[in-house]
């Protein structure tokens, strides 16, 4: 170690240590703790131009990267299920519900006037599936509440209508029988100017299962949404939209599919699917438009447990409309204040939109900001000065 004597009043001599000496010393413990093999010390401040393997820019990037990686596995693992487990599901048989489903609303006998769109609702059997018949085909589908009652619109049918309803468990095991609700749907006509005379046309009546509803280990019409061949079906006379398939039951962030039956009015259509929530706040809704009558299906995911409304409305070319709803129900654990319908929006590495959450926003900050001061200090090395103005005054 380098010394300076000074002379003192006394006639003492004392010894000081120059910055240089106390700078050797530092980088010596540094290299003895194995920093400097990381390039993580500072070098002693002279005022000229280092080498780049004095700096940290790759040792900071390369840690950056590997805190990335560490982030992405970790979404992984919390996306197949953060408590690391499997879910088994079981069927366990039982007895049917011993309640069936009640119309209160409309009730027998009423006459709707120039409505085709109606309010129905009643008692069925606590958290079961309702499904709605007018004369004797499916034209909607509900869940039953807890406290036991169901509400749900559908579309009828001008002039007599019979309305009826059963409810199923979670094993599609029918509830008794109950009695039906005959309404009249009536419309206000005026006399043409001159006659129209049309052909008949070829009236097609499609198949739609008495239970649409699909569940897995279950006996049901169909044990998924593409074993329904749909018939050829016609366009003109009455709008209609009818589900085919559902999936009942499902867990969260599993993509699902529905079957959706079109026919009559004047194409093309554009149909409206409003996926909503059971809060009472209703997503945006999802738009298709199609050319033809014809079978579609339709690809959904929730990303929260609930059960769910979904609502379809379908306008054709002369601004018709016929609608049509049903039920789904997420298994899991109920999150409140959560989104609830998940979106399709994937990123680079096929992972939900949610991956760009915090704490990542600030992840990609610090290597934006590692990165310019790593190109600011190679640009500074080959176009910058070569040479500072400013030398170190050598110490003797």
């Amino acid at each position: 170690m380098k010394t300076i004597t000074k002379n003192t009043p006394a006639g003492k001599t004392k010894k000081r240590t120059t910055k240089s000496s106390r700078n050797k010393v530092v980088l010596a413990k540094a290299k003895y703790f194995g920093l400097r093999h990381f390039r993580l010390i500072e070098h002693k401040h002279t005022f000229k131009l280092i080498h780049h393997r004095h700096t940290s820019h790759l040792a900071l990037l390369v840690i950056l990267v590997i805190v990335g990686f560490f982030m992405y596995a970790s979404n992984n693992l919390a996306n197949a299920d953060s408590s690391g487990t499997v879910i088994v599901g079981a069927i366990v048989l039982g007895p049917p519900p011993d309640v069936g489903a009640t119309i209160t609303t409309p009730h027998d006998g009423a006459t709707i006037k120039d409505n085709k769109i109606i309010d129905v609702s009643g008692t069925c059997f606590a958290d079961s599936f309702v499904i709605v018949k007018d004369n004797n085909v499916v034209v909607g589908s509900a869940a039953c509440t807890s406290a036991g009652v169901f509400s749900l619109q559908i579309q009828i049918e001008p002039g007599k209508n019979v309305l009826s309803a059963l409810n199923y468990d979670n094993i599609n095991q029918v509830g008794p029988v109950t009695p039906s609700v005959t309404i009249h749907e009536t419309e206000t006509t005026t006399e043409p100017a001159a006659p129209i005379v049309t052909p008949p046309l070829e009236k097609t009546t499609p198949i739609i299962p008495d239970n649409p509803s699909i569940i897995t280990g279950v006996n049901s019409s169909f044990k998924s949404c593409d074993d329904y061949i749909p018939d050829k079906l016609t366009t003109g006379g009455e709008l209609h939209v009818a589900i085919v398939c559902v999936p009942r039951l499902f867990m969260p962030k599993i993509q699902q599919v529905m079957g959706v039956l079109i026919w009559g009015g004047t194409p093309p259509y554009a149909l409206s699917i409003d996926f909503g929530d059971s809060g009472g706040t209703d997503s945006q809704p999802t738009l298709v438009s199609l050319s033809e009558p014809g079978y579609t299906k339709v690809k959904f995911s929730y990303a929260v447990p609930d059960t769910y409304r979904v609502k379809f409305k379908l306008t054709d070319k002369k601004s018709e409309t016929a609608i049509v709803q049903t039920a789904v129900q997420v298994n899991g654990e109920t999150a409140g204040g959560s989104t609830a319908i998940s979106t399709i929006t994937k990123d680079i590495f096929g992972n939900s939109a949610t991956w760009y959450e915090s704490p990542v926003p600030f992840y990609l900050l610090a290597i934006a900001i590692t990165l310019g001061f790593w190109g600011g200090d190679i640009f500074d090395r080959r176009f910058g000065a070569k040479k500072s103005r400013y030398h170190t005054r050598r110490t003797a």
